[in-house]
């Protein structure tokens, strides 16, 4: 169904991350939250699709 991605973060105790550079990262992290949701039964399929619109609606203004 979808494609799982594993990061592993090898880095020191801070974490900085700029959104701009590390878009997919980001993405892949929140789509990871919101199917973890879908397997636990706390979101709907539907609820998971209308999470990632919004998402991308955000993206989309952050990155312009």
């Amino acid at each position: 169904m979808w494609k799982r991605n594993e990061y592993t973060y090898v880095g020191d105790d801070t974490l900085d991350i700029d959104p701009k550079l590390h878009n997919d990262f980001i993405k892949n992290y929140q789509k990871s939250i919101f199917l973890a949701l879908v397997e636990r039964n706390l979101l709907t399929p539907e609820q998971y699709q209308r999470c990632l619109e919004e998402l991308e609606c955000q993206r989309e203004g952050y990155l312009q």
